[in-house]
This record gives C-alpha cells, sequence and structure tokens, in this order.
C-alpha cells in the first residue's frame, strides 16, 4: 500500500414493497399511539431502543422541503438537502435545532446526493445525466453554478480539498458508468474545466463512493464492493470487487472495517485491513431497505426506507447488534454532525434526531 493520503483533506459528505402484513404493522401501530395519547398524526416519528436497556433517538425537528429528500450533508453552520425534482436545498445550520432555509440551488434532471467542500466553499450535486454538478457556495443565497463533471448518471459524490481553495478532487458513482475522479483547479478561471483523471467500470450499478484513508470504496449495487487504492488524489488502482447478499447503496468505513448499505440484506460488515482480500465478517438485518449509512465508529446509523432510522451498535464489529430506532416515513440519506443525526427523509423533508 502506498503511504497514506492526509486523512484531514479526504472528508466524504459521501421498494417500496408495502404488503398486506407491513400494513397491518402500520395500522396495528397507530391504534396503540392513539390508545397511548389519545391522537396521532400520519407520519409522526416513533423513537425507541433495539432491546430493554437501549435508548431510543428523539425528533428534535424536520424541515420539509418541495421535493423528495434523497440525501443530506452538514458541517458546521451550512446544511444541504439533495431533493429529486428541485435541487440543493442549502440551509443555515448554526442552530441545529432551528435550520433556517438560505435557497435552492436547482437541477436539470433528478438528484440523488450532495457533497460540501467547506474550505473551498463548494457545494456539488448529483445531477442524473448531467452528472455532478458544481456551485459556488461562498454567498450562499446566491449559489453561483460553476461547472459541470460530465458522467452517465451521477448517483453519489465525495469530495477531498487536496490544496483547499486551489485544487479540489471529486469522487462520483455514476450509475451506469463506474467510478470516476475529476479533477478541478480553481485557480483557472471560473469557469472551470475540469479534467477526468480516473474512470474505472463495476461490476454492477455504482450506487455509492466514500473515502477511507487511500482507499475508495463504491457500493456497486448487485455487484457488492469494489475497492480502489488511491496511489494519489487524482489516480487509483482496482483491488477488488467482493460481493454482497444483497443489493449495495451505500458504504462508509472506520479503522479496518467498512459498513455496506444492503438493500434488503441490512448491513453488511466488511475487514478490509487486507483490501485486496476485503471478506464479510458480520451481518445484521435491518426493518425495510438499507440504502444509506454513516458511522462514528461505536454506532451505525441506516438510513432504512420505510424503517426510518435504525441505529447498530458496532463498537465491536464481529458482533453488531440493534440499539435503537426513529421511526419515519421513509428515510433514504443520513449524516452525522456532532450530536446530532440527520436525515433525508422523502415525506418529512430534512429531519434532525438525537439519542434520548
Amino acid at each position: 500500500m502506498t503511504d497514506r493520503l492526509n486523512d484531514a483533506i479526504i472528508k466524504n459528505y459521501s421498494y417500496n414493497r408495502l404488503t398486506c402484513v407491513r400494513i397491518a404493522v402500520v395500522v396495528a401501530l397507530a391504534a396503540s399511539l392513539i390508545l397511548a395519547v389519545g391522537c396521532a398524526r400520519k407520519g409522526d416519528p416513533v423513537s425507541g431502543g433495539g432491546d430493554d436497556d437501549a435508548l431510543g433517538y428523539r425528533l428534535v425537528t424536520n424541515v420539509t422541503t418541495i421535493g423528495y429528500a434523497e440525501g443530506v450533508a452538514v458541517e458546521g453552520d451550512m446544511g444541504f438537502v439533495a431533493t429529486s425534482e428541485i435541487g440543493l436545498v442549502m440551509y443555515d445550520m448554526t442552530d441545529p435545532t432551528s435550520p433556517v432555509y438560505i435557497e435552492t440551488a436547482s437541477n436539470n434532471f433528478t438528484t440523488e446526493q450532495c457533497a460540501y467542500a467547506p474550505l473551498s466553499e463548494l457545494a456539488f450535486m448529483t445531477d442524473g445525466p448531467n452528472g455532478v454538478v458544481a456551485y459556488d457556495v461562498s454567498d450562499p443565497a446566491n449559489p453561483d453554478w460553476k461547472t459541470v463533471l460530465q458522467s452517465t448518471s451521477g448517483q453519489d459524490v465525495a469530495v477531498a480539498e487536496t490544496d483547499p481553495g486551489h485544487l479540489v478532487h471529486v469522487y462520483v458513482a455514476d450509475k451506469n458508468g463506474g467510478f470516476r475522479i475529476w479533477e478541478l483547479n480553481l485557480d483557472f478561471g471560473p469557469p472551470w474545466f475540469p479534467i477526468e483523471v480516473y474512470h474505472g467500470y463495476t461490476t454492477g450499478y455504482a450506487r455509492g463512493v466514500f473515502l477511507h484513508d487511500d482507499l475508495a470504496l463504491v457500493a456497486a449495487g448487485q455487484g457488492g464492493l469494489t475497492i480502489y487504492e488511491l496511489t494519489a488524489p487524482n489516480a487509483a488502482v482496482e483491488l477488488g470487487s467482493f460481493d454482497t447478499p444483497g443489493n449495495a447503496q451505500a458504504v462508509t468505513a472506520h479503522e479496518d472495517y467498512a459498513f455496506v448499505a444492503d438493500g434488503l440484506a441490512g448491513v453488511q460488515i466488511f475487514d478490509i485491513s487486507d483490501p485486496e482480500n476485503a471478506t464479510i465478517v458480520a451481518a445484521i438485518a435491518t426493518d425495510d431497505y438499507a440504502t444509506d449509512i454513516a458511522t462514528d465508529g461505536e454506532k451505525a446509523y441506516v438510513a432504512d426506507r420505510y424503517g426510518g432510522l435504525r441505529v447498530i451498535e458496532v463498537g465491536d464489529p464481529l458482533a453488531p447488534s440493534a440499539f435503537g430506532f426513529l421511526d419515519t416515513p421513509y428515510a433514504n440519506g443520513v449524516c452525522l454532525d456532532g450530536d446530532y443525526v440527520f436525515l433525508a427523509d422523502r415525506d418529512l423533508g430534512l429531519v434532525i434526531a438525537e439519542e434520548e
């Protein structure tokens, strides 16, 4: 393996299957809530723990979005929600318990995910066949379109501020096109002319991307997990592709372990200490369809569609266990910042939760 890239400059901001049984469960749950508190509104989040000793998660607040909320990125005072029909919605997160809407950067196609490069004051959103669109958000009330990183169907994006304010590398999960790396030299322009410096095809549809030390981890749908070594910020070598029992949608990592949101197969945990021979060492089911995931090393936070937020104890990655949950109508994306968990929920918009 090559020398580790500076981890401080690499940050990832990276079915509808209701059955009669699920309907019956929802009806029963609604009925129990009505008996318990007198009334219940459709879509009210419900929290709880995974066992008698586990902690629940409570809804701090939520802000509705016009379009379906698909992905979320929060860092410091800025929050971004990728909305499928509308584009990139920006919030002032100075007080995370009370987000303030700033502005929306519109899309042309369908937005799935977003990323933020705070030192360079850039925001990125996937935009279907447009690939990834870059905005200057130094004045977030007036987001300034800068360039498009073309691909066949942008699904997820991660960013490395290689030289903040001067050189940025953008890593794209391109559904049909695999894994792509783009280089943006901010000293030439605007407008910038991004250079595609790497393109590697994956065995399945590339859905998610996460940067971890000198590795790029790609959730490749039916192809499972594909791992690349970043020999430099603008160069990569594929180390291997490792199947999962489900349909890999997203991936995150901590130390020697990668955590894959694997659709109907829940969460698959890989030992990636030897990334050329990564192996699944544990797995845990979720309530519905694991579609996005984040971790702080002690817990993994899963956006589980109809299952809402599912929280898994992963302090011992070989023995994961259910820890807590917050039921929301349809959780698509999740990220962490400080003491809060941020969900992109199709029906509720931006959801902010914390441990009870």
